[in-house]
């Protein structure tokens, strides 16, 4: 018996970068699109990992995408800089260039085939942290996800439980019923099981995966195929 069908599994929700394709791709694009402008990136990166030790696991209501930006703007550069400038200057160093960049990206092999072959059992979903663009295009999978859920457009990124319970509101099922697949410990593992998910890491490292918290830990997709399919 499969871990959906043994444990009432109605939807699995995948993370995207370092998931659907290996973390090095995204690296390497963010490497490269940085250096453009490496103080404004190194900045960036920093607002972001503060945002993320505010949040922690908590809970909030949704907001918006335009809020978002200006907690992004007021963390970086409190009233020295105004909402268009910050605008402009995150499209032109990382938003445009990544539409670019990412339609090179390569999926694991066989991914494409198994999320067409889990979506005829379970509902599938997306959640990520950065704006989607043109991946699950440059992928070849924009009819798989029921739908796609970024953490921008709603006001908090992951670990916090605010996504996670999106997902469960959209598709109507209980946190229990939903299986989170994830590359990140703390941002897929652990704020999935906050919300009540089930979990799933994806990592070769064997290290992570013996002290994991998730409900499985798998080192490929032939083996997540394998167990979930």
């Amino acid at each position: 018996m499969s871990y959906i069908s043994e444990h009432g599994i109605k939807a699995v929700c995948f993370d995207i970068d370092g998931t659907l394709y290996p973390k090095s791709q995204t690296n390497r694009i963010l490497v490269k699109t940085a250096l453009a402008d490496l103080p404004f990136a190194l900045r960036y990166l920093m607002m972001r990992r503060k945002m993320r030790e505010e949040d922690g696991f908590s809970d909030f209501p949704l907001s918006s995408a335009d809020d978002f930006k200006r907690r992004e703007l007021a963390i970086m550069y409190g009233e020295r800089k105004d909402l268009d400038w910050f605008l402009e200057k995150e499209r032109s160093v990382f938003h445009a260039k990544w539409e670019e960049e990412f339609l090179s990206v390569r999926m694991f092999p066989g991914m494409a085939d198994f999320l067409r072959d889990l979506k005829k059992i379970v509902s599938v979903a997306f959640l990520t942290d950065f704006p989607v663009g043109t991946k699950l295009k440059a992928m070849g999978i924009e009819d798989v996800p029921q739908f796609v859920i970024c953490s921008e457009d709603i006001g908090h990124l992951k670990p916090s439980r605010l996504p996670f319970r999106l997902l469960s509101e959209r598709l109507c099922l209980n946190a229990e019923e939903i299986l989170y697949v994830g590359d990140s410990e703390k941002k897929d593992v652990l704020g999935a099981r906050n919300a009540g998910m089930k979990s799933l890491l994806i990592t070769k490292d064997a290290r992570k995966a013996k002290k994991s918290a998730a409900d499985l830990v798998v080192s490929s997709y032939a083996e997540m195929r394998e167990k979930l399919l």
